[in-house]
């Protein structure tokens, strides 16, 4: 199969183009010596990782600056602030939030400025009007890389904060152990079940080739092999193809603390066992900043963080059941929401409606998809048969990069 239809075909799965190299960042993970700090204890990590942490958030900072920060309900937002605070007075960063009032992001990330006393600037999406000339300007900005609408409203972003640098936690996640979950060795197995995994479109099979065609499109560019290999995948695919380009996106003076070499080489060579579910940056986080990371996290269902794991399983469980019930009868509002509710918001919210309507009738019409039945996918989810917002999402953001440029 010819690799440009490969490549158009992980879009569809993946929501991003396996193929891309991002010009604009590079990680090197041969620098990483898991023996490092085999010999140390988990007090002796914390206190180095603490160091660590505001080093790089301090190598970042510049003074007569203003900074902004794009406050989530998470962990690594609120890192870079506390540290920020560290080094210049409030009155000289301001936050913002973006995506659905009552979500954990909004609500927590608006508390915690609150109580800083930040600057803050409140986006709410559910107010906000797509339109189809700032999607393509966004698409551009994002290299025409990544699917489009999981986003705030950037152009107001951008003209607001132009003159700003904008701390973005972008890759804290991936870089402290959230997907630490796979020790596969067998860097084929680790491929596929990363393909499995990190399937963006999961209503639908839109793809027109035999998945393994995509195994050639994942980077892996071997390190040290005592490094966890699906977590490589993540850095170096989810990373630099997905991640940055989408979050860290042109047209701003952005500063990317988290990819700071010494921070990656001291995180990634700790044992694995202090990292899984990001356990040693957590420790880190409350050693550092105890009466910060005592307010509610998004990351332990609007619980503290150093919550009991009793109270995060009951949480936990309640989340559970809400979800399965509003499967049925959608009563319960789902604060795990990150940016809006595109099942229902495609069906109801005019703008959002028009705009995908539009783009995937259009994209048929160019008939490079044309094993998908576009106008079934439509009608089962505007008609409630099914919810197929994850393929409608992919289908129009492809149509927008082609519009803005993209050659497939």
């Amino acid at each position: 199969m010819q690799m440009n239809k490969v490549n158009l075909n992980s879009f569809l799965k993946m929501g991003y183009f396996l193929n891309y190299c991002n010009p604009n960042y590079e990680i090197d993970l041969n620098t990483v010596d898991k023996s490092q700090y085999i010999q140390m204890g988990e007090d002796e990590l914390v206190n180095i990782g603490v160091i660590k942490l505001k080093n790089s958030i301090k190598a970042e900072f510049k003074n007569n600056k203003k900074h902004v920060i794009p406050l989530s309900g998470g962990l690594d937002s609120r890192a870079i602030l506390a540290t920020l605070l560290e080094y210049t007075e409030v009155k000289n960063i301001n936050t913002y939030t973006f995506g659905t009032p009552g979500s954990y992001d909004y609500e927590i990330g608006s508390m915690i400025s609150k109580k800083i006393g930040t600057k803050h600037t409140y986006f709410p999406l559910n107010k906000y009007k797509y339109n189809m000339e700032e999607l393509i300007d966004i698409s551009k900005k994002f290299d025409n890389q990544t699917m489009l609408f999981h986003h705030g409203p950037i152009w107001k972003i951008v003209n607001k904060f132009k003159d700003f640098s904008l701390w973005s936690g972008c890759m804290g996640d991936i870089f402290t152990g959230t997907h630490l979950v796979n020790t596969i060795n067998d860097l084929q197995e680790a491929k596929e079940q990363f393909l499995l995994n990190e399937s963006f479109v999961k209503t639908i099979n839109l793809i027109d080739c035999n998945e393994k065609e995509f195994l050639k499109l994942i980077s892996f560019e071997k390190s040290d092999k005592s490094l966890n290999i699906y977590e490589q995948l993540h850095i170096q695919n989810t990373g630099l193809k997905s991640e940055l380009p989408h979050v860290v996106f042109k047209g701003l003076n952005f500063k990317v603390p988290y990819l700071n070499k010494d921070w990656v080489k001291y995180i990634l060579s700790v044992d694995d066992k202090y990292r899984k579910n990001r356990y040693i940056y957590k420790k880190i986080l409350l050693k550092a900043f105890p009466n910060l990371f005592k307010l509610p996290t998004k990351n332990n269902f609007g619980l503290p963080l150093d919550t009991s794991p009793n109270s995060i399983l009951i949480k936990r469980a309640i989340r559970k059941i809400r979800k399965t019930i509003n499967k049925f009868t959608p009563i319960y509002f789902d604060p795990d929401i990150n940016y809006l509710a595109f099942d229902e918001a495609i069906r109801n919210k005019i703008d959002l409606k028009n705009i995908v309507y539009e783009n995937i009738m259009d994209l048929k019409q160019r008939k490079i998809v044309d094993w998908i039945d576009i106008d079934n996918i439509w009608k089962r989810h505007i008609n409630k048969k099914a919810n197929h917002a994850d393929a409608l999402i992919v289908l129009a953001s492809l149509e927008i990069h082609l519009k803005a440029g993209k050659n497939i």
